[in-house]
């Protein structure tokens, strides 16, 4: 009878090392922890959003990792995408490439990031995000970020006022390009890009409040970085670049 119980423990303790999940989500916006199952996330109407998770491999073995985005509702036709890894796709596009995570290794910068451009101005949308182990998809685990659009804020009125294109290329090699007609304003205006840490990285002033502006990137890593349309001290626009080389 011992025999028998002492089998069924090993038993029970290999069926749930082989269940065990293997990828983490981590949440950075405050204390480092796991990431909750779903997150609520106001944006500004006409307005833009990203958030970055960390991705962690709690094995001791290196694992390729593959996502697949769900859009539940999306109301309003809004810009949803994210990028993992090296790879950039609009949200609901099949199944990513793999992304390799060293053993008890965690990406970080190149992490999961979420983007959010809102175009209808009211209401909501909401995205299921499932990271995957490519070798045992049953290994898996998931984040829903529900995006509730406001009408009040800063870079709703902005955006009444202002004409300012998304930066193109992106992804981006040596230089990038920005439209803008700042109209309504005497202000001063730069663009300023920072990395994912936020620690600005560059700072191109906007001599005048028409033009189309050429940005030299050539200075920066390969990696991702947010952008910002700042006039009178305050950012108008936000969004994400990627440089790729």
């Amino acid at each position: 009878m011992k025999k028998q119980l002492l089998y069924l423990s090993i038993l029970c303790a290999l069926c749930f090392k082989t269940k065990a999940q293997s990828i983490h989500i981590i949440d950075t916006s405050g204390a480092t922890s796991v990431a909750l199952p779903s997150y609520t996330i106001s944006v500004d109407a006409d307005s833009s959003n990203a958030i970055l998770f960390w991705v962690k491999n709690t094995t001791s073995s290196p694992i390729n990792i593959q996502l697949k985005s769900y859009v539940v509702s999306n109301l309003g036709g809004d810009l949803i995408s994210y990028c993992i890894g090296t790879q950039c796709h609009s949200a609901g596009q099949p199944a990513t490439a793999n992304t390799s995570i060293p053993a008890n290794g965690t990406l970080t910068n190149n992490g999961l990031l979420l983007d959010f451009t809102d175009f209808a101005g009211s209401g909501y949308s909401e995205v299921l995000y499932t990271l995957f182990n490519a070798a045992h998809p049953t290994d898996s685990t998931s984040i829903t970020i529900y995006y509730n659009i406001t009408t009040t804020g800063i870079k709703s009125l902005a955006a009444a006022n202002y004409h300012i294109s998304n930066i193109s290329p992106n992804p981006a090699n040596n230089s990038v390009s920005l439209n803008y007609d700042l109209k309504n304003t005497t202000q001063p205006a730069s663009v300023k890009i920072y990395n994912m840490l936020g620690t600005p990285v560059k700072t191109v002033t906007l001599e005048t409040y028409s033009n189309n502006t050429k940005i030299d990137i050539t200075s920066l890593e390969e990696g991702i970085y947010f952008y910002s349309v700042v006039v009178g001290g305050k950012a108008v626009k936000t969004s994400r670049l990627v440089v790729a080389r």
